[in-house]
Formats: structure tokens, C-alpha cells, sequence
């Protein structure tokens, strides 16, 4: 997706986001095991019932996971078949109980490992992903529920996946050394590339008016009236200005001012818009963006995605993008390859020394359909960062001033979030 795709999808995907939601989603109606275990299909490799859940599931170094933890994650996967009227089919069923296990075995040994060597998850880095995942659905306790997840459930994913990195990170295995860079530039030097000036930027936007949008398929408000637009211009201005002279006074710091105020996917990278060349912008942010010197702070630009205040960090000419420009972005994704590559390797080396017995895999026995079929593993559902970096232009922008031309990218949809690939 371009990073310059329009604000109008920025904007709608922020006014989306809801407060932290401290409540939890209705419990659901527990699934008697029994009832779990007969289940009508017309799939000929399994009329058979399958087979009771064991308790405990699992075992990791003599620690037991039990199935009532099991089953707090399990039921919700069930239920979700139920309240469309449908019986879960075995097949879909097994893969639940397979790959729900393996998480929670993987989920389990990453906490005696850590315990072990003495390793402890980052909470503030813990805090921030939760918001992030939170940004953008506005009824999270639904959200939840078409995933067959819990809030508690989630964290736990969070947690391993911090984990994974904390370990990581302490064995050396994340670091990123200047040859490293100085090789990696030397590759992708010719797809940054440029006939045109070009200049890096970072802003804080100030919306225009309430952000609140509607429910799906609700009703559009109604178009504000004149007064009411003058009344908002006004307003953001005024925060605008007040803005302004705060980024402008001495001692500053304008990527924390812009963490704290901005809107829009820039705002957590201190409101960074990356490198860009003049056309890539609409034309009242470039114009104002291309005078500036690098350090210097604009006044308040209007435009139609709202009010900004734009701080140039840096102008490069025609020809090659040099390397500085480009240094934070290649050690961001070289570190999420290191990360990527060694999770894998992690994983393999964890389950390869702790003592593990799968209760849940002796009692389900081989798959009937036959080898070579599907299964979820115990990182399934992480998110983890793609290999490679991005070809042809530099990342331009958070999307917050896009090009006039530029089309919006299609929303997620968040009913497609669901970890089990149902």
C-alpha cells in the first residue's frame, strides 16, 4: 500500500479507534466436551467421534496447562459456529484443538525460558501494542468475539511475541552493524533514484471538526453547515497556533509534541513523513515544505485533510538518495529480518530442548484426511515483519497529505482478523 494513499482513510480509520476497553466480552456459553465431540459431517474421513478432550493438554518440564485454560479460548472458537447456526466441522474443529495446544506449549515454554534466563517482557512496549490493535475498531468487545479471542488471550499472543524478542535481543542476535547498512544501501541505492529535489519531513496535524464517524452501515450525518465549518476552521487554528508556538520555543521537542497532539499514522514516529519529492504532497503542504530550510518550523498550513505544522529535517538534490537518508529505515527492516529469521530459529531450538508431552496430539491421533494437511503451529496468529525492503521510491509519507491523484487503499476489514483462518 502506498504510504502516500489518501488521509481520508487515515482519518477514518483513527476516528474509528475507541478508549481502552476495560470490560470484558459476554462469557459464552460453555461447550460440553462431550457434545464437542460428536459432531454430524459429511467429510467420509471423519464420521468417527472425535476423540475426548484430555485433561491436563499438555505438559512442558512436568508443568501442566490445563483444559479449563484451554477451553477459555476453545469455547469461543466453537460458539462462533454456533451463533451462525452451523456445526463446527470436525475438520475445523481438530485444527482448533491441534493448534490451540501448540500455542499454548510454545506460549508456555517461552515463560520458562525467560524465567530461566531472567528475561522480562517490555510493559510499555506491551501497552502500546494493545492500543495499536485497538485503533481503528470501535466496538473492540465485538471485535473479540469474531476472533474467538479474549482480552487475556491476546495479551498472552503480545507477551510471547515480546518475549521472543527480549531473548533474542539479549543473545545479540537482533543487532545491526554499520556494514551491514553499508551493504544492504549499496543494493538498493538504484531504486531511490530521483530526477527531482527532494525533502524529508516531519508534521503535527490538527483535524478539522469532530472525527467520530459512523457505525457501519449506519447513516450518513448530515453535510455540516457553514457556520458549523467556520466554527471548526477556527477552533483547529486556534490549537494550530498554540501548537506553533510551542514547537517554536526554545528547547522544543517537536517529536514529542507531535506524539502527544498529531493524528495519523505518523504521529507515534514523532510525526516523521519520510522523504518525498515536491508531487507526492498536495500542493499547499509542498509549497510550504520545499521553502523551509532544514531545522526550520512552518506556521500553520491549511488543508483540506486539516491544519498543518511542518518541520523540515532535511533537503537532498537530484540524483542518488544518500545514505543517511535512508540509514533508519534499512536498520528497521535488517532488524525485522533478524527478527523474522530468528524466531524461527528460537522455536525450533526451545521445542528441541524442553520436555513436552501433547496430550491433546496422542489423543487426536494422525490425521484421518492423511499427511501433508494444514495445521496451525504455536506461532500462529503472531505478527510478524515481511522480509526485503520496499522497492522504488522511498516510503513517502503516513498517508496525512497525499497527492492529488492519490486513491485511498482499501479499508481492513477486521471480520477477516480472525487468527484461525476461518
Amino acid at each position: 500500500m502506498p504510504r502516500f494513499a489518501t488521509f481520508a482513510l487515515s482519518l477514518a480509520c483513527l476516528s474509528f479507534a475507541a478508549p481502552a476497553c476495560t470490560s470484558k466480552p459476554a462469557e459464552p456459553a460453555k461447550a460440553d466436551p462431550n457434545d464437542a465431540n460428536k459432531i454430524p459431517t459429511g467429510d467420509k474421513a471423519s464420521n468417527a467421534e472425535l476423540p475426548a478432550l484430555p485433561d491436563p493438554i499438555a505438559t512442558v518440564n512436568g508443568k501442566a496447562i490445563s483444559l479449563a485454560e484451554f477451553k477459555t479460548i476453545y469455547d469461543l472458537k466453537v460458539q462462533k459456529y454456533a451463533e451462525r447456526k452451523r456445526d463446527i466441522p470436525p475438520s475445523a474443529d481438530r485444527r482448533y484443538r491441534k493448534s490451540l495446544t501448540e500455542r499454548l506449549i510454545y506460549q508456555e515454554v517461552l515463560r520458562q525460558e525467560a524465567a530461566a534466563k531472567g528475561v522480562k517482557y517490555n510493559e510499555q512496549e506491551l501497552a502500546e501494542r494493545e492500543a495499536q490493535q485497538k485503533q481503528g475498531i470501535k466496538e473492540w468487545d465485538k471485535h473479540l468475539v469474531r476472533r474467538g479471542e479474549t482480552e487475556e488471550s491476546l495479551r498472552e499472543m503480545y507477551i510471547a511475541e515480546l518475549v521472543e524478542k527480549q531473548l533474542l535481543d539479549s543473545a545479540g542476535k537482533l543487532t545491526v552493524t554499520d556494514k551491514e547498512v553499508d551493504e544492504e544501501y549499496e543494493k538498493i541505492k538504484p531504486n531511490y533514484k530521483s530526477d527531482a529535489e527532494r525533502v524529508q519531513a516531519s508534521h503535527i496535524l490538527v483535524p478539522i471538526g469532530p472525527q467520530n464517524q459512523p457505525t457501519m452501515g449506519a447513516e450518513k450525518p448530515p453535510e455540516p453547515t457553514a457556520e458549523e465549518k467556520k466554527k471548526w476552521t477556527e477552533e483547529a487554528m486556534a490549537k494550530a497556533n498554540e501548537l506553533y508556538q510551542k514547537a517554536t520555543a526554545p528547547g522544543a521537542d517537536f517529536n514529542k509534541l507531535a506524539k502527544e497532539n498529531s493524528i495519523g499514522p505518523s504521529a507515534d514516529k514523532g510525526g516523521d513523513l519520510g522523504v518525498f519529492t515536491k508531487d507526492r504532497m498536495v500542493e499547499e503542504f509542498s509549497n510550504v515544505a520545499f521553502k523551509l530550510k532544514p531545522g526550520e518550523i512552518s506556521k500553520p498550513v491549511e488543508t483540506k485533510f486539516g491544519i498543518h505544522i511542518i518541520k523540515l529535517i532535511a533537503k537532498f538534490p537530484p540524483g542518488d538518495l544518500p545514505k543517511e537518508a535512508l540509514v533508519d529505515q534499512i536498520r528497521e527492516r535488517l532488524g525485522q529480518r533478524k527478527l523474522h529469521q530468528g524466531r524461527r530459529d528460537l522455536k525450533e531450538e526451545l521445542m528441541g530442548r524442553y520436555k513436552v508431552e501433547n496430550k491433546m496430539e496422542e489423543a487426536l491421533g494422525p490425521d484421518p484426511r492423511g499427511p501433508g494437511k494444514r495445521m496451525g503451529g504455536p506461532g500462529k496468529g503472531m505478527n510478524l515483519s515481511k522480509d526485503g525492503m520496499p522497492m522504488g521510491h522511498p516510503p513517502v509519507g503516513d498517508g496525512s497529505v497525499p497527492p492529488p491523484n492519490g486513491k485511498p487503499a482499501e479499508p481492513a476489514d477486521d471480520a477477516k482478523a480472525d487468527d484461525d483462518g476461518e
